[in-house]
């Protein structure tokens, strides 16, 4: 217990975890660290709808999302900007930068957000339901209490709808069941339950699109799996390397120098396909030559002004 109670004590001093902060003078949402815990350690049972060779992909996306540690753009371009330049936006909406916050607003999800939250809710309702027959008293309450939790609904300055997606489950959702005599440890394992089955819907109906939607304009741009699972050139002149993502299609190479196409726009919009074979001395040359086109541009530009 004290190695954990150290464990948490160190994930609250990481800034990803900075905003548990703003939950402090939230009456309604005290974050319950136990049931995290367990929460965080419950292995699903496997039906028809969660089979074992989900798992592995389960706790990893879990785990990740917890953490803040998903392999969103606004990390990506971190990470690897060689590939993703910082202009690049969500490639659901293509509106926003994609961050975490952005992943639970973007306009292309929103409406499956907001089901899924629901469906979370009718399941706690649904098992409160169940505990008050159990325990012969009237839930309703109980369930108007739950109702009122200021995590159901979801916007940029509401910290506790993010920590509930985060997996910073409120103690209230424990505390409901013990209030209807349910051990707590019996509560822990049907909160923990729902809230595993809430990350498998918010997986596969949103992650897995918004993936869906990343891979098909890296495939347009050409950033294939063995590019992403090369490590990024370290010794590249910095004036010089221009990212994959940021190179023009090849379509718009032969634009007239005093045309207002945008290429770095068009770049990240449309892709281009030709096929850039991986490895730091084709990356190098290809760096040179769209360095040197840009160059070309500006200058022919400066001449004209």
């Amino acid at each position: 217990m004290e190695a954990r109670a150290t464990f948490l004590k160190d994930l609250l001093s990481l800034k990803r975890f900075q905003f548990v902060y703003c939950l402090f003078d939230k009456d309604d949402y005290v974050v319950d660290w136990e049931l995290i815990w367990f929460t965080l350690n419950f292995s699903p049972t496997h039906d028809a709808s969660f089979q074992a060779s989900h798992a592995a992909r389960h706790y990893t996306f879990k785990f990740k999302l917890f953490l803040d540690d998903l392999p969103l753009l606004e990390k990506l371009k971190v990470t690897r900007s060689d590939l993703y330049i910082d202009l690049l936006t969500c490639r659901s909406c293509c509106d926003r930068m994609e961050d975490l916050m952005h992943l639970i607003l973007c306009s292309k999800r929103r409406s499956v957000m907001h089901q899924i939250l629901q469906s979370y809710q009718n399941h706690l309702f649904s098992k409160l339901r169940e505990a008050g027959e159990l325990a012969d008293q009237d839930p309703i309450p109980l369930l108007r209490k739950l109702s009122s939790l200021s995590c159901w609904t979801i916007s940029s300055s509401n910290w506790s709808s993010y920590a509930l997606i985060r997996g910073c489950l409120p103690a209230m959702f424990i505390d409901l069941f013990v209030d209807l005599s349910i051990p707590r440890p019996s509560a822990m394992k049907v909160v923990a339950a729902i809230h595993n089955n809430f990350i498998q819907k918010l997986r596969i109906r949103i992650w897995n699109p918004r993936t869906y939607d990343k891979s098909k304009w890296e495939d347009a741009m050409n950033i294939t799996l063995n590019l992403k699972t090369t490590p990024q050139p370290s010794n590249l002149p910095a004036t010089s390397y221009v990212p994959f993502s940021s190179l023009p299609p090849p379509t718009h190479l032969v634009t007239s120098r005093n045309s207002e196409v945008d290429w770095i726009k068009n770049s990240i919009t449309q892709g281009w396909d030709v096929d850039f074979y991986s490895g730091r001395v084709i990356r190098y040359f290809v760096s040179i030559v769209a360095s040197t086109l840009v160059g070309i541009y500006q200058g022919g530009r400066s001449r004209e002004i």
